[in-house]
């Protein structure tokens, strides 16, 4: 584990230092807080005139906000846009060295053209937008714009295209050799996950505590495999904010991915949660069943017990940890939950009055579960259904009888249940004799071959007791009855039962005793 742990490390340090690399450029691209579509506008608290802000791009980098009407802003913003483009292409196909950017005076308004081609006029409004006076506006509107014109002629020089086709490429060569080590570790990781699932040679089972590091290093695995996709979606994004032909295609990137990103890793997160707290509960429950204190057949139940609490709390713990996954994405996508927890309240108290018998399930598989009534794993008797109990929780207990039928029962609907296998079971065995054989011969026939039985290795770890011989206990139409009772461990009754009839058999043969068969007497009477 230290040298995977190692790697692990390694591959994390790896993707900070790929981010600090190329950070001057990364810097610069429109993250998904700040891209346009996720962005609300900035909202100018003035009851009045109710004012909005948005962002004016170039080549994918964001230069500077105006600001207009709430009605009336899509509207400048898109001429600006267009404008400006229009702007950038005649610069860029002149021989001019540096952008010809003016500001003139109209209606006591600055506005700025560039190549002699209208751009925007600043208004009062962006003024108060940055809490500055309009001819201290211009002036920084005018050397923004320079720049950023300036800045797309030299992006497209052929010298910087191929130095930054050249950093792309290490980008793409640095990021196939991350995800090839963190495959390599996946596969590091998948091995010892065999290795403490398959059962040892010598036929002694793993230690519970080794068992559960299948479930976090299942976890660990997926975790991974998150990275490694995390990891190409970074380069692509990288590699498509190095060029300004690209770079358009990032910001539409960033302008569809914020939702359905935020959507998936919520989801992801709550699925890794659901697995993680599976895997400490589980950790908890195997815990409190390893105890020296307790004698086999007490550690048995108690084992049967906190699974059955064990799989209520995990079944519990998928719909709490959706609920928080489904706040915390509407947080996340701005929508406000107030009024809609409210909502979910009210509907939730309107659900508890119209279904009385949903809370009557709930209370008694509470009841169950806390008095250990049974557990999964039991085999009970409810009503006419005998079967053992394959799910049990809140609300309902479903078993599996012998003829492999699956009965659902609520919980409400269960007032008398008998538990078959609650701590220990009895064989209740009745053996007939035939009416003309020697009683105390049989007897001590029957006690010898059940005693032989119980002291062998094989059946004694099943048999608690010694055979208790109860004797003649009725007579019926085959002979007398004899009663033999044997105390074993929960669900063994029926295998030792089957064996004890085997061997009955084989002494009887072997005794030259016929086993009895129902007889008639036949009487004619003139």
């Amino acid at each position: 584990m230290p040298a995977i742990r190692r790697r692990l490390i390694l591959a994390l340090v790896s993707v900070i230092l790929t981010l600090l690399l190329h950070a001057p450029g990364w810097a610069q691209a429109p993250s998904p807080i700040a891209n346009p579509s996720t962005q609300q506008p900035l909202i100018i608290p003035n009851l009045s005139n109710p004012l909005v802000s948005d962002w004016i791009w170039l080549d994918g980098r964001r230069l500077f906000k105006i600001a207009a009407t709430k009605g009336n802003l899509a509207e400048r913003i898109q001429a600006v846009q267009d404008s400006l483009e229009t702007s950038k292409r005649k610069y860029l196909r002149s021989n001019t060295a540096d952008p010809l950017v003016d500001i003139r005076i109209s209606n006591n308004l600055p506005v700025i053209y560039v190549d002699d081609q209208h751009l925007m006029t600043i208004t009062t409004l962006d003024a108060e937008l940055r809490g500055l006076d309009v001819t201290t506006l211009d002036d920084q509107i005018k050397s923004i714009l320079e720049a950023a014109l300036r800045r797309a002629r030299i992006e497209r020089q052929p010298q910087v295209l191929r130095q930054q086709g050249i950093i792309a490429a290490a980008v793409i060569s640095f990021s196939i050799l991350l995800n090839r080590l963190v495959h390599r570790l996946q596969r590091r990781l998948r091995r010892p996950a065999k290795a403490i699932a398959a059962p040892k040679t010598d036929g002694k089972t793993q230690l519970p505590p080794v068992q559960l590091w299948v479930g976090f290093i299942g976890i660990l695995r997926q975790v991974l495999s998150i990275l490694q996709i995390s990891i190409g979606l970074l380069c692509l994004l990288i590699c498509l904010n190095l060029f300004p032909y690209t770079r358009p295609i990032n910001i539409w990137l960033l302008k569809s991915l914020p939702v359905p990103l935020t959507l998936t890793g919520v989801g992801l997160g709550i699925y890794l949660l659901i697995r993680l707290s599976w895997a400490l509960v589980n950790r908890f429950a195997l815990a409190l069943t390893v105890t020296p204190f307790l004698t086999p057949m007490a550690s048995q139940r108690m084992l049967l017990r906190i699974s059955t609490i064990a799989n209520v709390i995990k079944g519990f713990a998928v719909p709490v940890w959706i609920s928080i996954g489904v706040i915390v994405a509407l947080v996340l996508l701005k929508v406000d939950v107030g009024p809609l927890l409210a909502g979910v309240g009210l509907v939730g108290v309107a659900l508890s009055l119209a279904s009385q018998s949903i809370i009557k399930d709930a209370l008694n598989g509470f009841l169950v579960i806390v008095e250990d009534q049974y557990g999964v794993g039991d085999v009970i008797t409810v009503d006419q259904y005998t079967g053992i109990v394959e799910t049990l929780n809140l609300r309902m207990t479903q078993i599996r009888n012998a003829e492999g039928q699956l009965i659902t029962i609520p919980n409400s609907e269960i007032r008398i249940v008998a538990n078959l296998s609650s701590e220990w079971s009895r064989v209740d065995l009745n053996i007939p004799i035939p009416y003309d054989a020697d009683v105390d011969p049989m007897l001590d026939l029957i006690q010898s071959t059940a005693q032989a039985m119980a002291v062998e290795p094989e059946w004694e770890k099943h048999i608690l007791e010694s055979p208790q011989l109860m004797g003649v206990d009725d007579f019926d139409h085959r002979g007398p009855v004899v009663k033999v009772w044997i105390k074993t461990q929960p669900l063994q009754q029926w295998a030792v039962s089957r064996e004890l009839r085997r061997r009955l058999k084989l002494a009887f043969d072997e005794a030259g005793i016929a086993m009895p068969v129902p007889q008639h007497q036949l009487w004619l009477n003139r």
